[in-house]
């Protein structure tokens, strides 16, 4: 069949892990672990001398120190990551793009180059990120200087962080820090709406996980490949403790890595002018972007209307159903996320592989770039098994952003629009959340946050009994009591009393115990409100 030169294609792939080394001061920066990468990923197409000086884009997944004040970089780092990359490859493009924070930005990416390269706007696109997070702590640990700053001339797109909005001010308020105890409370709510006990949970997401364990370990790209059992990642121990319940450390992504990939675009007119083999050029066949409410605006904590919509929406476009998926990929942050795609594709009770690198808590999570290393991983099956079909799963913020890609080497292309799916997502009904509640709830979800092995407070977000006003509060510092109740069993649903202290609003198992812990102040306050709405229910009748 004839394909158009328009047509864009995946060309070029490569992946980069960098073990830790004996001597730090030879530890890579991420600019040089992404421009191995780059020059891989050239090679792989076709030859680095051919086809850097026709590279006219490279956009560069952010950082993690560069996406969050939580990760700083005290070795310095490129001014502008994208030339650094280019410089190492001798390419000198038009366009140098540094992008938002998120873990759906390289599906992303490809998706909107794709379009592009298409409409003519560009001839060949180099994608790449990196992250170096496991040599960074190393070195902080041993205080060994590092030297990583660059200063590099020329001009940058630098689309900023993207974190602004990731947290609204009442989570923040309430210690509602990182994406674990986030997804802890997701988590949590699902485990609720399909009625399971927490340990009956807990071995579901480990049975859902090792598989990927298996997977990582034979990956020669993983950052420490090892196989874990099931009884492994559910059980707490001295090296699998919890992080925020009710994940154990082998249940979430491993960020302390050195591993980098990259990806060349191009179309089918520029790869058959530059020789570059049919055997490697892998189509784009559909693909789909959503973008999910706030975790607190959600009518359903425990599921991702936006990820589901996705995932049906790019297999539409491509044309193709489940079952002709020979390989997937999904963004594997926590178990919810495996489990939500599983469910978006039906494929709940089917033991099909869901990774092939390995997952980010085996194989390794290097920040927002790693949908890179899952797109590569399986253009590479696909090279092997040309008439097969691939989807690449990407999840950014708290199952906030998605990104769905359907590849194979068979011809085909559309240009995909989520527009009308988006607008059926915003017109979903948001949630009421109340600053200040006051008096009986129940618990809709929880999580407990640890530090230093130990449990220190709970995240609890409840409904009013009077209102059914969503709200977010944690427990008193040292309430003993309802720690050891939220871990002993499920407890969503359960009967708790609220109230505000004017520092946030705390939770305790009865008013009893909530009147005992509140500051005098809002003791006062609280019972005065309390005594109010009596005499006002009392005129009432």
């Amino acid at each position: 069949m004839a394909v158009d030169n328009n047509t864009p294609i995946l060309v070029g792939v490569a992946e980069v892990v960098e073990p830790l080394k004996e001597n730090l001061n030879e530890a890579s920066s991420a600019q040089t672990l992404a421009g191995n990468a780059a020059e891989l990923a050239l090679q792989d197409a076709l030859d680095v001398e051919r086809l850097a000086p026709e590279i006219d884009v490279v956009a560069v997944t952010r950082t993690f120190p560069d996406s969050t004040p939580m990760w700083p970089m005290p070795f310095g780092k490129s001014n502008n990551m994208p030339r650094s990359i280019a410089q190492r490859i001798n390419a000198n493009p038009q366009h140098a793009i540094y992008t938002k924070m998120g873990g759906n930005i390289p599906q992303s990416l490809v998706n909107e180059w794709s379009q592009k390269l298409a409409a003519g706007e560009a001839n060949m696109v180099l994608l790449a990120g990196a992250e170096v997070i496991a040599s960074t702590k190393a070195a902080i640990k041993h205080k060994v200087p590092l030297n990583w700053a660059e200063d590099i001339e020329g001009s940058l797109d630098d689309h900023g962080s993207g974190f602004q909005g990731m947290r609204d001010a009442q989570s923040l308020k309430h210690m509602l820090m990182g994406a674990p105890p986030c997804y802890a409370l997701c988590e949590m709510a699902r485990m609720a709406s399909q009625k399971k006990s927490l340990s009956t949970y807990a071995r579901g997401m480990a049975e859902l996980l090792a598989p990927f364990s298996e997977v990582a370990a034979s990956n020669p790209y993983s950052m420490s490949p090892r196989i874990y059992s099931a009884e492994e990642i559910a059980t707490p121990s001295e090296n699998n403790g919890y992080v925020a319940f009710p994940y154990t450390k082998a249940m979430v992504a491993k960020v302390h890595v050195n591993q980098a990939a990259a990806l060349l675009l191009t179309t089918v007119g520029k790869a058959r002018a530059l020789d570059i083999d049919e055997s490697k050029w892998v189509y784009l066949h559909g693909y789909a972007e959503t973008v999910e409410k706030s975790l607190l605006e959600r009518e359903a904590l425990g599921q991702s209307l936006a990820l589901t919509a996705a995932y049906q929406q790019a297999l539409k476009q491509a044309g193709v159903d489940t079952p002709d998926l020979d390989f997937i990929d999904i963004y594997s942050c926590f178990p919810i996320v495996v489990a939500e795609a599983k469910a978006a594709l039906e494929l709940v009770d089917s033991d099909k592989a869901m990774t092939q690198t390995g997952g980010l808590p085996f194989f390794g999570g290097p920040g927002n770039n790693y949908s890179m290393h899952g797109i590569a991983s399986v253009a590479r099956k696909l090279r092997d098994n040309p008439k097969a079909f691939g989807l690449v799963g990407a999840n950014g913020g708290i199952m906030h952003k998605h990104a769905v890609g359907i590849y194979s080497c068979q011809p085909g292309w559309i240009a995909c629009d989520s527009s009308s799916v988006q607008a059926e997502l915003d017109s979903q009904p948001v949630t009421q959340v109340t600053e200040n509640p006051e008096g009986e709830a129940r618990i809709e979800s929880y999580t407990v946050q640890f530090g230093r092995g130990m449990p220190m407070y709970a995240v609890i977000i409840g409904r009013l009994d009077k209102t059914g006003e969503r709200f977010i509060a944690n427990s008193f510092e040292g309430d003993a009591e309802i720690l050891q109740a939220l871990m002993s069993k499920n407890c969503v649903g359960q009967r708790v009393v609220v109230g505000s202290t004017g520092k946030g609003n705390r939770v305790a198992l009865s008013k009893a115990s909530l009147l005992a812990q509140m500051p005098l102040r809002s003791k006062l306050c609280l019972m005065a409100m309390s005594f109010a709405q009596r005499c006002a229910t009392v005129i009432l009748k």
